[in-house]
């Protein structure tokens, strides 16, 4: 199985710790979290994970989502482009401006399912991560910073999310 958007969802790498594993017949990966070195209890229940599970299934099948994938954010876990695009000095174009915005635009639809029954502190962790994430993507849509910058951005924002939220979990257990 593979990890999809965790975007940023969009963090839709952030968001693979909340999501189960599933079996898709379609070209698009489904969301697996990774296997904690110790047991922790889910943060969502069962029927919310699958919801979010869904949904981020569901923003990957479009064209854009498979542009963004390829070209610009490495969103799926064994993307054949990853090393390339964390490498890239190229800035977007304005295609990839107009499918970035899209995609974002569809996964950000997500964001309600991913935080549904939170504890007021792991929410506060998903909307700083939120909102750091945004700001990468609005400094790539501006041009600011380049495809491969973004992607280490986004690796680093979304490791931190996960560290400070794995430590939450840890604290409760």
């Amino acid at each position: 199985m593979k990890n999809i958007f965790k975007l940023s969802l969009i963090g839709i790498a952030f968001l693979s710790g909340c999501a189960t594993n599933t079996t898709s017949t379609s070209p698009v990966q489904s969301v697996k979290a990774p296997a904690p070195t110790k047991a922790i209890a889910p943060i969502q229940s069962a029927a919310v994970a699958k919801r979010l599970n869904d949904c981020i299934v569901r923003t990957n099948q479009s064209a854009d989502a498979t542009l963004v994938d390829s070209q610009i954010i490495a969103v799926t876990r064994n993307n054949p482009h990853a090393k390339a695009l964390f490498n890239s000095a190229d800035k977007l174009t304005d295609q990839q401006i107009i499918a970035l915005k899209s995609y974002l635009s569809e996964a950000n639809t997500c964001r309600p399912v991913a935080t549904e029954g939170l504890s007021p502190e792991l929410n506060s962790i998903y909307q700083e991560f939120f909102k750091k994430i945004d700001g990468v993507y609005a400094d790539l849509i501006a041009r600011k910073i380049t495809i491969g910058v973004a992607n280490q951005e986004r690796q680093l924002l979304i490791q931190d999310a996960r560290m400070k939220r794995l430590a939450v979990q840890s604290k409760k257990s």
